[in-house]
């Protein structure tokens, strides 16, 4: 591994390309490439200067179709899936460029696509173990759990000695929510190679969500193990970051999100993190102020037990399950009156309690009045159930915008259109990016959160 790096900081990204132009197209000389793009700030900025003019650039390649595979590897390596995917689907003689478009593939999405891909190439190359690892993935991203295992029990030689059995076996705990197992197969692929990033990701995102103990400081050692491999684990990078302003380590959390806005500057939710995370900076000594945003928040949450009330008041406010002003404005006068034992002394007397902080009867509600039939989406009559019962996961939102997910129980799709902007942003740490993220996966299906 060390060879390879020191070759690549050595010949740099134009050198390093075209010693991939000659001879046989190795998965070294394809690492060359990565590591010579992602180990110098300007590497992209080159890289895409290159790409601009390949076709002069490209003319001492022993061949047109390796040259498409280089060019196609190098749009992967940027993050244009689209292009790589363009490039690649004309070179499906060659085993690199057949598995890069599978990747893109993958990475666009079309999981349908990549599974038929997948089986194609791998009836073009049975003894390709990357391929069979992919055809793994691709199952477990589908949901077809045995079919995964079966693939797996292929390449059961590998079983204590192998890096990527070790993660595929992950895999397919994770995807069947055998979470423990997972976490642990994953651990062990970092120790049998300690560049696997994808392993480090997926440890460091179980750790984080269904970690126990100290899981929140191994899950950000796993995702701190990204940093030192190339190329840059942009998802990795970015969950990072959030666990540092977790934290209110805002410092380090911008250097994360700078990281990777470095290497891909189109990643848009590098970007606002960023913004987040710059804001956060200027605000950290500020304490008074984020104490007063965070007011009203506090007095929804003090017990009406703190409060002098009548003994007559405090029994009905208990047999009615109130326990604190936020349950206690989410009722009517008229339900409160209606409740056995409860008249206008005892309901003046609360309202002058809410009143001490602001408060009123019914203010929780102000956005669930009008037409009964508006407290459900719209959108339910108009999209298929199929989509609507997807599960939240399938939208691959950030380690913040997921805990939001689990704060609310949120479980579905269904589940996410039916809340307002307001409720998600009343959840703890989820602001605008968070928001802006969610809208923007919804809209891309075609959803709204409900107005």
């Amino acid at each position: 591994m060390e060879s390879k790096n020191v070759t690549a900081e050595v010949l740099g990204v134009r050198e390093v390309l075209l010693d991939s132009g000659a001879g046989e197209l190795t998965g070294e000389k394809l690492a060359d490439i990565a590591s010579a793009v992602f180990s110098a700030d300007s590497g992209t900025s080159e890289l895409k200067e290159i790409l601009d003019g390949w076709g002069a650039f490209s003319k001492p390649f022993d061949s047109v179709g390796l040259a498409n595979v280089v060019q196609g590897y190098c749009w992967y390596l940027l993050g244009d899936l689209a292009k790589a995917e363009e490039l690649l689907r004309k070179e499906k003689r060659s085993e690199a460029g057949y598995y890069y478009l599978v990747k893109a593939t993958l990475g666009l999405q079309r999981l349908e696509d990549a599974a038929e891909l997948v089986a194609d190439a791998r009836s073009r190359f049975p003894q390709s173990d990357k391929l069979q690892y992919l055809a793994i993935e691709i199952a477990c991203r589908l949901r077809r759990d045995e079919e995964a295992q079966k693939l797996l029990a292929k390449l059961s030689g590998q079983a204590d000695t192998s890096a990527e059995y070790a993660y595929h076996q992950g895999l397919i705990f994770e995807s069947t929510g055998e979470y423990r197992d997972a976490i642990e197969w994953y651990r062990r692929a970092t120790e049998r190679e300690p560049e696997h990033a994808n392993a480090f990701f997926r440890l460091g995102y179980l750790l984080d969500l269904h970690g126990d103990g100290d899981a929140t400081d191994e899950a950000i050692s796993a995702y701190e193990g990204c940093l030192k491999i190339t190329p840059v684990h942009a998802n990795a990078v970015i969950n990072l970051g959030i666990l540092y302003e977790d934290r209110e380590r805002y410092h380090d959390a911008r250097n994360c999100f700078e990281t990777v806005v470095r290497y891909y500057p189109e990643n848009r939710r590098a970007r606002l993190f960023l913004q987040d995370a710059e804001a956060s900076t200027r605000m950290f000594y500020d304490r008074d102020q984020e104490k007063k945003a965070d007011r009203q928040s506090q007095v929804l949450k003090i017990p009406v037990t703190d409060f002098e009330l009548s003994v007559r008041s405090r029994n009905c406010l208990q047999k009615m399950n109130i326990d604190t002003l936020g349950d206690l404005i989410m009722k009517s006068e008229q339900e409160l009156l209606s409740y056995k034992n409860f008249g206008e002394t005892s309901l003046k007397e609360i309202k002058d309690m809410l009143c001490q902080k602001g408060l009123r009867l019914g203010q929780g509600l102000e956005q669930k009045l009008g037409d009964p039939s508006s407290s459900r989406n719209p959108l339910e009559a108009t999209v298929s159930p199929e989509v609507l019962d997807r599960a939240i996961e399938t939208l691959e939102l950030s380690v913040r915008s997921r805990r939001c997910m689990e704060r609310l129980e949120v479980k579905s799709l269904r589940d996410l259109i039916n809340k307002t902007e307001v409720e998600l942003m009343s959840a703890k740490n989820f602001g605008m990016t968070s928001l802006n993220e969610i809208k923007r996966k919804l809209g891309e299906l075609g959803l709204a959160l409900k107005s």
